[in-house]
């Protein structure tokens, strides 16, 4: 007679979704290897980043959403490298441009995971330091462009409301078909906020197992209080059994479950 917890074992092999494993820290081009959709094109975790830019794309059919907000309710739960890996992914579209810009002006990490400088950038352009024409004119990655954060700066919340900032983006509006906008957890300061009101959608990384429910909520209040448009949750470091449990209150999700294996 079969053992049963053979059968179970096996059983849960079959629908469980395979654990990635990072084999090293960084690509030949100087990339961090969490970039998957660029790093490991084939593998099941850059399938679902495809799949959140498929959900992308569903939430707004008639007027696809044009500039997208990246942020989630703290640290450490993965905004960052959502914001990369779903930024490729919408750029592997040759047909449309697309533009990452890192506006968490306090601390900016897009550039250590691109392998690029972290200046010049947006507090560059903003301060008139740097024409804007000069960070955009080829992309930094297959077909993504990226504008970093560039030089520290003291007063990030007042540069993001000025409206020099607002010219830009209208700037930008005419050159892509889509900008992705990295910017700090909403919780810690108000920069979210900011940007989300002069963008179309926000979507709010919430890692599982980590990010209380009543801290989502607050998020999603005081983004609505600012005038911004929150539109979705992603889930990140999960697994099958999390999913089915909140699948009822996120509209959509993305498995995002690695290992870091150095050689």
């Amino acid at each position: 007679m079969p053992n049963i917890q053979n059968i179970l074992k096996k059983v849960i092999s079959y629908y469980l979704p395979p654990i990635y494993v990072v084999k090293k820290a960084r690509t030949e081009g100087g990339q961090d290897a969490r970039l998957v959709a660029y790093a490991d094109k084939h593998s099941y975790l850059a399938e679902q980043y495809k799949v959140l830019r498929t959900n992308l794309y569903s939430l707004s059919p008639q007027a696809p959403f044009k500039t997208i907000v990246i942020t989630s309710t703290q640290s450490q739960e993965g905004k960052t490298v959502t914001s990369c890996n779903l930024s490729y992914t919408l750029a592997l579209d040759t047909e449309k441009k697309t533009l990452l810009i890192d506006t968490d002006l306090r601390r900016p990490t897009v550039h250590k995971l691109l392998g690029i400088s972290r200046k010049p950038g947006i507090s560059d352009i903003l301060n008139g330091e740097t024409a804007l024409e000069d960070l955009i004119k080829k992309p930094v990655l297959g077909n993504l462009y990226v504008i970093p954060s560039g030089t520290l700066i003291s007063s990030p919340t007042e540069f993001l409301s000025s409206a020099k900032l607002k010219e830009v983006i209208n700037k930008l509006k005419s050159k892509f078909d889509y900008i992705v906008f990295d910017t700090p957890p909403v919780i810690n300061v108000t920069d979210s906020c900011i940007l989300g009101s002069i963008c179309d959608a926000v979507l709010l990384v919430v890692r599982e197992g980590t990010t209380p429910k009543n801290m989502v909520e607050e998020c999603f209040t005081m983004l609505r209080h600012a005038q911004a448009k929150p539109k979705a949750c992603i889930l990140t470091d999960t697994t099958v059994p999390a999913y089915y449990s909140y699948l009822g209150r996120y509209r959509y999700y993305y498995k995002y479950k690695y290992r870091l294996q150095r050689r």
